[in-house]
C-alpha cells in the first residue's frame, strides 16, 4: 500500500472515531419537507424556529431540514417571505419527521429580495468563496434577447469573468474555461453554450438554484482545477399539471409537468429552441451578417416517492447546435445524457445518494466548399457512478463521504470526406481510454458558538488505457518529430500512465459576533483532462486531452481569507459585505509553442509546453439583501494571473522564460446590479459591467532578411560595389572572399522575406470592457389560472463597441500599409420582448 493510500485511510479511521465520540449524547432526529401548498415544490430557505429557544434550521433547496434535539415537547413556527407562517406541536421522544404545506400570502409583499439563502448565512457559513442564486432571482436580472441566463448571471458575481462578448466558457480566480466544473443535476457538461456562448445550455424554467464554489471546494467535489458551478433542476408536482414557457426574438420555450401517479410519481419536460436567426443581421459585424445558426435543448425528469424518506428519479438532457459561418464552413455540437438517482433517509441520520449516468458530447467542423468537402466530429463519452453517504452526528456535526468511479472514451476525431466528389483524404486520428477514481470524506462540526470547522481529504487516481500508440522521444532535446526514437504500441486494458494524489481541503470560521466573521479556508484541486485551443475561448475546433506520460495532471493550490460583515438598517433593510483576498498556485498548467499547430496532430505534445502559474487578488462584495424597494449589489474584483513556462530538457521556453499574464487576465473588474420594485406587479432592473481588457500580443515591427549573394549582386548592379573614396571591406562567403565598400546602402527595392516582430507575449491589452443593460418585468395578476408576464430589456443600452480583438491588416495589400483593425462581436443595443405565461 503506497503512504498515500496509508495516509488516507488513517485520516478516514479517525474521522471516523472523532464521529462516535458525538453521537453517545441522547437525542432524537426531528427532520422534515416544506412545500408550497397547491403546487407541492419544495421550499428552499423556509426557517423553521422553536419557542423559548434560540436554535433554529433552515430548509435545504430540496425543502429538506433536519437536526437533533433532546427529547422534549416543541412549539414550532415555519416562516418563508411570501407565505403564510405556521405554527405547530410536536412531542419529540422518538426520532420524529413531518411534511409542511405553506399557502401563498393574498398579496404580494413590498419588500424585494434578491437572496437564495438566509440573510445571514454569509457570516454563519464556514466555508467562503460560495455564491449562490435561486430559479426567480435568476429570471428578474436583465437578459440578452429575452433569455434568462446562468452563466451570463454568475458573471455579475466578484471573481467570475470572460474574454469578450459572447464568448463560451468563464474564467474563475485566474483559472482556464477547462478548469470549471459545471454539473446538470450531477452530470458534467465540457460545453455549457449555445450560438458561441450568446445563450447557455440550461433552461431557466428547469433551474431550481445554482451554486458557485469559487473556494473552500467541499471534497465531494473534484477533476477540475478552479471552479464548482453546480446547477440542480427542478422536480416536476406531484398533484396537478401546469404548463408554462415564453416567446422571445430568438427562441421559445414550454415546460409541462404534473403527476403521473398522483402523490407518488411526477414528471416535468421542458424544451427550447431557435425561432431563425433573423438577429445575426443586427450585429455590426459582416461575417455574423451572412451566417445562420439554429439550436434547440430538451430537458425530461421523472421522479417516483416511496413514502417520505425515499425517492428515484431518472433523467435525460439532449441539446444540439449549428452555426453555418459564411458560406463555406458548418460548425456544430451537441450533448446528450441519462442519468438515474436514488435518494433515501436511512433511520433519520444517514442520508444516501446514489447517482449512475451516460454521457455523451460531440462537436466539430463540416468544410461545405467544393471540392473540399470533408467532416471531422471529435466526441468524448462518459460513464460515471458514485455514491454520496451523509451522517448526522449531532446537531453541530456532520460526517459526508463518498466515491466515484468515471470511465471516458476520448475520441480525436478523424478527418473523412463528407461527399462522393470531394478529394479530401482519409486521416485518422487516434481514440484514448482512461478512467478515474476517487474516494473522499469530510467533516463539518461546530466548536462552541464561535468557531466552526469543515475539513476534508479526497484521493484521486487516473489511469490512461490501451489500446493505443504512444511515442518515446530523445532525452535531452525539446520534443519534435524529427526527435522520435521509438513508437509504442499497448494493448486493450494495458496501463499507459498512472496520475494520482491527494486533495486535501479546510475551512475555519471565527464569528467575532452575531453579523461579523472571519474565515480561512486552503483546497487542492486536481485535473487530468486539458481543453487545447488557440482561441480565447471555446469553440468546435478545440479539443480534450487526456493525460499521457508528457502531459501530467494540473494541480492548483488555493489559499484564503476572508472578512465577512452584515449591517441592518431602517426598516429591516440587510447589507452584506465581504472582503475575499486569495493566492492561487497552478503546476502543469498547459500552454504552446510560438505558431502552434494542433488540429489533426498525432503528435500534438510537440506543440504543447508544461509550466507553472499563480494568480491573486482581492474580492470586495456589498450586496443589499433585504428592502422595501431597491436591492442588488456592487462588487469590485482586483485580480492578476501569470504564467511561466521555462526551458526543460524536452521543451522549450515560452516569452523567452519570463512570466507572461494570461489570456484571460483582467486586473480591475467593476459590476453593480439593481433590481427596483416600482409597483406590486412592475420590476427594473440594470447592471453595469466594466472590466480591464485582457491581454495581447502586438507586432511592432518588421525586418527584410536578405541573402549576402544577393545584396553583392545587388550592390555590383547599381555600381555600389567597386566605387572610389570609400573603404574596402571583405566578407568570406561560400569559401569565396568579396569585396565590398563601406558605408552599405541598401534600397527597399531590394527584394527579401518580410518578418513581423512581436511584442513579448501578452505584453499589449485591448481597449477595457464597459457596458450597461436594463430591463422591466411586468408580472402577472396574482389567483388568476392563466398567468402572463412581460420582460422588456436593452442589452448594452451605450450602444459600446466593445472589442473582442485588435488585429492588423493592408488594405492595398502593401506589408508598409498595415492598418489596425478592431473586431466587436456585439456592437449595437440589443433591445428584446419577452412574453412568459404559466397554466
Amino acid at each position: 500500500m503506497s503512504k498515500q493510500l496509508f495516509s488516507f485511510y488513517l485520516m478516514l479511521y479517525l474521522l471516523c472515531m472523532h464521529a462516535v465520540s458525538f453521537a453517545q449524547k441522547k437525542t432524537f432526529l426531528f427532520s422534515g419537507i416544506v412545500k408550497e401548498a397547491g403546487t407541492n415544490l419544495p421550499l428552499g430557505n423556509a426557517s423553521i424556529l422553536f419557542s423559548g429557544m434560540t436554535i433554529g434550521v433552515q430548509t435545504d433547496s430540496s425543502g429538506y431540514f433536519g437536526l437533533y434535539l433532546p427529547p422534549k415537547t416543541y412549539q414550532i413556527t415555519i416562516r418563508m417571505l411570501g407565505y403564510k407562517i405556521k405554527t405547530d406541536r410536536i412531542v419529540l421522544d422518538q426520532n420524529t419527521t413531518i411534511e409542511v404545506s405553506l399557502e401563498k400570502t393574498e398579496r404580494l409583499l413590498d419588500e424585494v429580495v434578491i437572496t437564495a439563502e438566509k440573510a445571514d448565512a454569509n457570516v454563519n457559513r464556514t466555508i467562503m468563496g460560495v455564491e449562490k442564486l435561486s430559479g426567480k432571482t435568476l429570471k428578474k436580472l436583465p437578459n440578452l434577447m429575452g433569455e434568462a441566463d446562468v452563466i451570463r448571471s454568475i458573471m455579475l458575481l466578484p471573481g467570475v469573468s470572460t474574454v469578450g462578448e459572447g464568448a463560451s466558457g468563464f474564467n474563475v480566480r485566474g483559472g482556464n474555461v477547462d478548469q470549471n466544473l459545471v454539473l446538470l443535476d450531477g452530470v458534467p457538461l465540457f460545453n455549457t453554450s449555445h450560438l458561441f456562448g450568446f445563450f447557455t445550455a440550461f433552461n431557466a424554467d428547469m433551474v431550481q438554484d445554482i451554486s458557485l464554489f469559487k473556494g473552500g471546494i467541499p471534497s465531494m467535489y473534484g477533476g477540475r482545477a478552479s471552479s464548482v458551478l453546480d446547477v440542480r433542476l427542478r422536480e416536476g408536482n406531484f398533484d396537478k399539471w401546469s404548463l408554462q414557457g415564453g416567446v422571445g426574438p430568438i427562441s421559445s420555450r414550454l415546460l409541462i409537468e404534473g403527476p403521473l401517479w398522483k402523490g407518488k410519481t411526477s414528471v416535468i419536460a421542458a424544451a427550447r429552441g431557435s425561432l431563425s436567426d433573423f438577429y445575426l443581421r443586427y450585429f455590426p459585424n459582416e461575417a455574423l451578417k451572412q451566417s445562420k445558426a439554429n439550436f434547440y435543448d430538451f430537458n425530461i425528469k421523472v421522479t417516483h416517492k416511496f413514502g417520505q424518506n425515499q425517492r428515484i428519479s431518472l433523467s435525460a438532457y439532449a441539446s444540439n447546435d449549428a452555426f453555418k459561418f459564411g458560406q463555406d464552413t458548418m460548425y456544430f455540437w451537441n450533448t446528450s445524457n441519462v442519468s438515474l438517482k436514488h435518494n433515501a433517509l436511512i433511520n433519520g441520520r444517514l442520508a444516501h445518494n446514489f447517482t449512475a449516468f451516460l454521457s455523451k458530447y460531440k462537436y466539430g467542423i463540416e468544410g461545405l466548399s467544393a471540392p473540399y468537402q470533408y467532416q471531422w466530429q471529435p466526441s468524448i463519452v462518459q460513464k460515471s457512478i458514485r455514491e454520496d453517504l451523509s451522517y448526522e452526528l449531532s446537531n453541530k456535526s456532520r460526517l459526508d463521504f463518498g466515491l466515484e468511479f468515471s470511465q471516458y472514451t476520448n475520441d480525436a476525431g478523424s478527418l473523412s470526406p463528407s461527399t462522393a466528389e470531394s478529394i479530401v483524404n482519409n486521416f485518422a486520428m487516434p481514440v484514448e481510454q482512461s478512467r478515474e477514481m476517487a474516494v473522499y470524506v469530510g467533516h463539518s462540526i461546530g466548536l462552541g458558538k464561535a468557531i466552526s470547522l469543515d475539513y476534508g481529504l479526497r484521493y484521486a487516481y487516473y489511469q490512461l488505457l490501451g489500446p493505443g500508440k504512444f511515442y518515446d522521444y530523445q532525452s535531452g532535446i525539446p520534443r519534435e518529430v524529427g526527435t522520435i526514437t521509438d513508437t509504442l504500441n499497448y494493448r486493450k486494458g494495458a496501463i499507459i500512465q498512472s496520475y494520482g494524489g491527494l486533495e486535501p481541503r479546510v475551512s475555519l470560521a471565527f464569528k467575532l459576533d452575531t453579523n461579523f466573521s472571519i474565515k480561512l479556508g486552503y483546497n487542492r484541486m486536481q485535473q487530468f483532462m486539458h481543453l487545447i485551443s488557440n482561441t480565447m475561448a471555446i469553440s468546435p475546433a478545440d479539443l480534450w486531452k487526456n493525460s499521457n506520460p508528457q502531459i501530467p495532471q494540473q494541480i492548483a493550490d488555493q489559499y484564503s481569507i476572508g472578512f465577512f460583515k452584515n449591517f441592518v438598517g431602517r426598516e429591516s433593510n440587510v447589507y452584506e459585505t465581504s472582503l475575499e483576498v486569495y493566492y492561487k498556485d497552478l503546476k502543469n498548467v498547459v500552454d504552446y509553442i510560438d505558431g502552434a499547430s494542433l488540429y489533426l496532430n498525432p503528435t500534438i505534445e510537440t506543440q504543447l509546453l508544461v509550466g507553472k502559474g499563480y494568480a491573486y487578488g482581492a474580492e470586495f462584495f456589498l450586496k443589499k439583501a433585504r428592502g422595501k424597494k431597491l436591492t442588488g449589489w456592487f462588487s469590485y474584483t482586483y485580480s492578476r494571473t501569470f504564467r511561466q513556462i521555462p526551458a526543460t530538457e524536452n521543451q522549450i521556453s515560452a516569452n523567452f522564460g519570463l512570466r507572461f499574464p494570461a489570456n484571460f487576465d483582467s486586473p480591475h473588474n467593476f459590476k453593480l446590479v439593481l433590481n427596483n420594485r416600482w409597483t406590486k406587479r412592475m420590476t427594473f432592473n440594470a447592471n453595469f459591467t466594466y472590466n480591464t481588457g485582457r491581454p495581447i500580443t502586438y507586432p511592432n515591427g518588421r525586418y527584410k532578411i536578405i541573402a549576402f549573394s544577393e545584396v553583392y549582386d545587388y550592390m555590383v548592379k547599381v555600381g555600389l560595389n567597386p566605387r572610389a573614396g570609400f573603404d574596402k571591406g571583405t566578407y568570406v562567403y561560400n569559401g569565396a572572399v568579396y569585396e565590398f565598400l563601406q558605408p552599405t546602402t541598401i534600397y527597399q527595392l531590394l527584394d527579401g522575406y518580410s518578418t513581423p516582430s512581436f511584442t513579448l507575449r501578452n505584453a499589449e491589452r485591448i481597449p477595457d470592457y464597459m457596458r450597461l443593460d436594463l430591463g422591466i418585468t411586468i408580472d402577472a395578476k396574482e389567483q388568476k389560472k392563466w398567468q402572463g408576464s412581460w420582460n422588456f430589456s436593452i442589452y448594452n443600452i451605450l450602444a459600446r463597441q466593445n472589442a473582442y480583438s485588435i488585429y492588423f491588416k493592408s488594405a492595398t495589400g502593401l506589408r508598409t500599409q498595415a492598418k489596425t483593425y478592431k473586431l466587436s462581436v456585439l456592437g449595437a443595443a440589443i433591445p428584446s420582448l419577452t412574453y412568459n405565461f404559466k397554466f
